[in-house]
């Protein structure tokens, strides 16, 4: 019907009354026909076309009581639709009075809220009921009422009750139509409903309702506007009455406020308009838990995804930025815990922040550096967050791996490999990336130099996880690559710390070898228990908790299983391939947690230490193929090195793979290089498992090709491998007759000579027919005539492959006289061709790389490396005839370890001399030369000197409880000083201030307060001696003796170390002093020999730091020229017959 054709009436007028009184309905069955016939009308009849007149009689009856609170629940249901139809016909005006709609809407209430009920056969009443309030807007009749708080306040209530997850969207989207209505409709919003709303946002009712949350944010979101203030209000209320109830209280209510603030935040930030500011204010108050609070909540903003919180409020911004400053550590925590998140959630705006977030990486408390490292360690590395990171955050990173504190330098270790780990799929696509990330691995290698057990074991317990990553790689070829893309990107000084963690992983297992060994013994034997205790104690002084590890491992034993010791045996063998490795350490670990699971954490240390997880036997064969010819030329010097560190480390590994290293095709390649590369590994190899390199005719003929036609580098390193072929003595015989009989007038090559020294050393016997005519052609002819080339001004340094095929000849002439010597027989070598030999490297030495001295004339580059290699030949002669080389030449080696090319003194201290004395190839008696680096211009020089001493020759010793090679040094190093030729007699003081730095660098290198005694009753024996080669140098002995007594008495007052009368008998060394008889030791004069003068000067109280003395004349003083002063003792030439000590192939080429 339409609107023409006139108003349309309500024709069904129901019976619902048994009477007139509507005291009582009629019969339930019949009052459903009725009310279903009504309601069925009502919802035909259009708002813009009843005749509401006809409505007025129903409208009445329906609201009477016997109808709206009948006891049937249909009846009120079927009652509550007919209302909200006649409330919609009447729209927007209600037939009803304020306190008819409060009934009314109470009435409605009680039926929404059993919608969560859907199986209910009256749901359909009451789903049209809220789908009637939803679209009429009805309940904006309730707004409109002068006390509707309490119905609105109702309303809330049983709503939000009744949401649940299970229910149809829609009747989730009318609930919030309706409620969305009662929010705006009402001129203000009861406390009551603002106190609902804001209760859906706490964690537990998002838990336990999370459609009730998600109802809550809606409507928080649809009506920020209106409940902005209300919202304001409710905060500003807690934190006022936190603050008055804050003397001797707590700040509970106010910390789940702020937790509030952060949920609101994140579901309906507009409506904290005015919440921020409040925040902003309790940055600056004096509380320290409000402040902290506040920061913490703030920061958590500011890091919501998709919400520019800073830059709508950038005076915020900028207050909570400088709580960076804070005076309380805590407030700088949660700062720096926070703007650590913003490179994950907002990498735009952390931007900003690089700077400062280095600054609390140096904070001076350690809480805020632990927590800074902490939160860079939680980020989850994606591409934003890796261009957020600026470069100076990574490096302050790096150096709290460093920091003085163990707890600081633990978390910045896990914090780089985390990064690392999340990065390092990239690396290798991005250049990038490389220079950004690549230097984390040298950065956390190089941390092996702090010497710290703590360091230690957290870096060995990352390499092979978060840094090589091997346990997510399925096959050897991958694992291989990241070793190779780790390493290649390491520094030296990091490549130096990655094999020395290697190698300390080695000599654990070695000790836990010998361990287990000791558990499979009888337990009955008293000396095995011992030797148990005293392993495990080793061991555990390996590792961070030593008390704990060693209490594990000595219970370890007394289980005496053989499954565990054989899998721990298993995991650390070379033999086993990575697979084996960790189904070995499963199986063991599972069967000790059987029988004493108390051990698995105690003993964990170890079973990450020994297993060979990082360097592997599956790694050898691709390792193989990437040094060979065929490998990629961006990682072979890495696999180059890798593999020269397994055959000195691991050599068994490599001889699983000897038939691949010892391919001859990788012999023929076109590239010398590449061929050289190959030669050394396979020296390396001879040099790990002697006997063991494979023969056959091909590898003989391509060896013995390159003997006597390749490089100098090829011949020499091919010689050396034909020497360890187990049956080849014709081979050595053949090849040394044709290199020899090449050696005719001036025809030489420096392949020849390389060759020959190799057989010279090892291979004497078929070099020994041949030794005498080749020495005096090298001595006559090479040597000889190389001193015309050698005349001219000083030359700088160049490599010895610059010299060219001549001068590199003469480099390794000077190597051949010396190795043949240290590798002969006595019974071969007469005492004419041992003194030929020792006397052309002394001279070579002396007379700074030539046979003659030479005056003032200056040194060519080629009479540079002739001193290096005579030097270091006169080391190698002495480890074998010790007798050979007297005390006047090593007086002149300590002018080497001074010599004015940096190139000549550091290379023989570092790569010669130092290595000789660790591996005690050489006497004692050169300990003192490694002293005299005192003055040397490069600190990195002094400190490697400093480390080799303290951690490794002082741990030598003649006998148990004896003192060591090294203390037992400063007598020797006195007599050194008091022969030095800087040494000047005409003025006493500036030399004793000169020589003052020598003894100051022995002490700062040796001395302690367990030994100071010791070495001060060392230095003042020595006045019962006298110099037993010059008594004119006796007195320098004893100035010499007084000053070092006068600056160790210095450095223990200074250190407040007692100075103790020392309780031992001390002898001097024979060979440099002469005991004093007693009728020289009565006319001795009682004297001080010490300078008075150098004692007050020493004394006087100075404004600044006492000054460095200038640089001795030996350092300036130009090679050649020999000083004028004094005559040097004789040279002892004498050689011992029963000399029988066998020397190594001392250092490298």
């Amino acid at each position: 019907m339409s609107i023409e054709d006139g108003p349309r009436a309500l024709s069904f007028q129901p019976k619902l009354f048994a009477n007139a009184s509507q005291k009582k309905a009629v019969s339930i069955s019949e009052l459903f026909k009725q009310l279903k016939k009504l309601s069925k009308e009502l919802n035909g009849l259009e708002q813009e076309t009843v005749d509401t007149q006809s409505l007025d009689a129903v409208t009445r009856q329906l609201l009477a009581p016997s109808l709206l609170r009948h006891k049937e629940a249909g009846v009120v249901a079927y009652v509550s639709c007919c209302i909200a139809d006649i409330l919609r016909l009447y729209a927007p005006e209600a037939p009803y009075s304020d306190d008819e709609i409060k009934e009314i809407f109470n009435v409605f209430i009680d039926q929404l809220q059993l919608l969560g009920d859907a199986d209910n056969q009256f749901f359909a009443l009451r789903e049209y009921l809220l789908s009637s309030l939803a679209t009429v807007r009805t309940p904006a009749l309730v707004a409109m009422q002068p006390d509707a708080e309490e119905t609105i306040s109702r309303f809330f209530t049983e709503l939000f009750g009744v949401v649940s997850p299970g229910q149809p969207h829609n009747i989730q989207m009318q609930i919030l139509d309706v409620l969305q209505q009662l929010v705006e409709e009402p001129k203000t919003v009861p406390q009551d409903v603002v106190d609902v709303i804001l209760v859906q946002f706490t964690k537990r009712r998002q838990q336990d309702n999370p459609a009730a949350y998600q109802l809550a944010s809606d409507l928080a979101t649809n009506t920020a506007d209106v409940l902005q203030k209300y919202i304001y209000q409710y905060f500003n209320d807690v934190i006022v009455s936190a603050a008055q109830q804050r003397a001797g209280g707590t700040l509970d209510d106010l910390r789940a406020a702020h937790r509030l603030i952060l949920e609101l935040n994140r579901a309906a930030p507009g409506t904290l308009l005015n919440v921020v500011p409040q925040l902003e204010e309790e940055l600056s108050v004096e509380d320290v838990e409000i402040r902290e609070l506040a920061t913490s909540v703030l920061g958590e903003m500011f890091g919501e995804k998709g919400f520019t919180l800073a830059k709508r409020y950038e005076a915020t911004w900028k207050a909570w930025k400088g709580r960076r400053a804070d005076a309380s550590a805590q407030v700088r925590v949660q700062w720096i815990e926070r703007a650590a998140a913003l490179y994950q959630h907002q990498p735009q705006l952390a931007r900003e922040l690089n700077a400062h977030v280095t600054e609390k990486l140096n904070d001076v408390d350690e809480r805020v550096r632990v927590a800074a490292c902490q939160a860079l360690g939680q980020l989850e590395m994606g591409a934003a967050t890796q261009g957020a990171l600026g470069d100076d955050v990574i490096a302050a990173l790096g150096e709290r791996c460093k920091d003085r504190r163990p707890g600081v330098r633990a978390e910045a270790i896990v914090a780089l490999a985390t990064m690392y780990s999340q990065v390092a799929d990239e690396l290798e696509q991005s250049v990038a990336a490389r220079r950004k990330w690549g230097g984390i691995p040298s950065t956390i290698f190089e941390l092996r130099y702090v010497n710290d057990v703590d360091i230690d074991s957290k870096v060995e317990s990352i390499m092979t996880g978060a840094i090589l990553n091997f346990a997510k790689m399925r096959d050897d070829r991958t694992r291989c690559r990241r070793l190779l893309l780790v390493f290649d990107s390491l520094t030296a000084k990091a490549q130096n710390g990655f094999f020395s963690y290697m190698q300390r992983q080695r000599d654990i297992i070695r000790l836990t070898d010998s361990f287990l060994e000791l558990c499979e013994r009888d337990a009955s034997e008293v000396a095995a228990e011992q030797q148990q205790r005293a392993l495990a104690a080793k061991i555990s002084q390996c590792f961070p908790d030593r008390a704990k590890l060693e209490s594990g491992l000595l219970q370890l034993a007394g289980l005496r299983d053989s499954e565990v010791c054989q899998g721990l045996r298993q995991t650390m063998d070379a033999h086993s391939d990575m697979r084996l490795v960790r189904r070995c350490q499963k199986s063991a670990l599972k069967r000790l947690s059987s029988l004493a699971p108390n051990l698995l954490d105690p003993t964990a240390p170890l079973w990450k230490c020994v297993g060979l997880t990082t360097i592997n036997r599956g790694l050898v064969p691709p390792l193989i193929e990437n040094a060979s010819a065929r490998g990629q030329a961006q990682f072979r010097t890495a696999a180059d090195a890798l593999l020269a560190y397994v055959a000195k480390v691991f050599p068994e590994m490599l001889e699983l793979s000897k038939d691949e290293l010892f391919a001859v095709d990788e012999l023929q390649a076109s590239e010398p290089g590449a061929v050289e590369e190959r030669l050394a590994l396979m020296v390396r190899f001879a040099k790990a498992v002697p006997g063991a390199v494979p023969r056959s005719t091909e590898l003989e003929n391509r060896l013995a090709a390159l003997v006597r036609t390749g490089t100098a580098v090829q011949a020499k390193r091919a010689a050396f491998v034909v020497t360890q072929m187990a049956g080849a003595e014709a081979l050595c015989g053949a090849l040394c007759g044709d290199l020899a009989g090449s050696l005719n007038g001036d025809q030489f090559t420096a392949a020849a000579l390389a060759a020959l020294s190799r057989f010279a050393q090892h291979a004497p016997a078929a070099y020994a027919t041949y030794a005498d005519r080749v020495g005096q052609f090298v001595v006559q002819t090479v040597l000889r005539g190389a001193e015309t080339d050698n005349a001219g001004g000083d030359a700088d340094w160049v490599e010895r492959a610059a010299l060219g095929d001549a001068g590199v000849a003469c480099v390794y002439a000077v190597k051949l006289l010396a190795r043949w010597l240290a590798g002969a027989e006595r019974a071969g070598v007469t005492r004419e061709a041992a003194q030929l030999v020792v006397g052309a490297l002394r001279q070579l030495v002396r007379n700074g790389g030539a046979l003659q001295a030479r005056g003032g004339a200056g040194r060519s580059a080629l009479a540079q490396h002739l001193e290096l290699a005579a030097a270091a030949g006169l080391l190698r002669v002495a480890g074998r005839w010790e007798r050979l080389v007297g005390v006047a030449d090593v007086q002149s080696l300590a002018l080497v370890v001074q010599d004015a090319s940096f190139e000549v003194r550091s290379t023989f201290l570092l790569d010669k001399l130092v290595p000789a004395l660790a591996a005690r190839r050489v006497a004692a008696r050169f300990v003192p030369l490694v002293f005299l680096a005192a003055y040397e211009a490069e600190a990195g020089v002094r400190e490697h000197v400093r480390h080799a001493v303290s951690q490794r020759l002082a741990q030598f010793r003649p006998t148990a409880g004896s003192p060591s090679l090294v203390e037992s040094s400063l007598v020797r190093l006195l007599h050194m000083l008091a022969h030095h030729p800087d040494w000047d007699d005409a003025e006493e003081v500036r030399t004793l201030e000169l020589f003052a730095t020598y003894i100051e660098f022995f002490i700062t290198c040796v001395c302690s307060a367990q030994n100071v005694s010791l070495l001060f009753c060392y230095a003042g024996a020595m006045k019962r001696y006298k110099d037993r080669a010059s008594e004119q140098r006796t007195t320098r002995l004893y100035v010499a003796s007084e000053l070092a007594q006068y600056l160790l008495r210095e450095k223990s007052l200074s250190a407040n170390w007692p100075l103790n009368v020392y309780p031992g008998q001390l002898t001097l060394p024979d060979d440099l002093f002469q005991a004093l008889s007693d009728d020289e030791r009565a006319e001795q004069p009682r004297k001080p020999y010490l300078d008075p003068a150098f004692v007050a000067a020493r004394a006087r109280p100075a404004a600044g730091k006492r000054s460095r003395p200038a640089k001795p004349a030996s350092v300036k003083r130009k090679r050649g020229e020999r000083p004028g002063k004094g005559k040097e003792p004789e040279d002892s030439d004498a050689m011992d017959e029963d000399e029988s000590s066998e020397s190594s192939d001392g250092g490298s080429d």
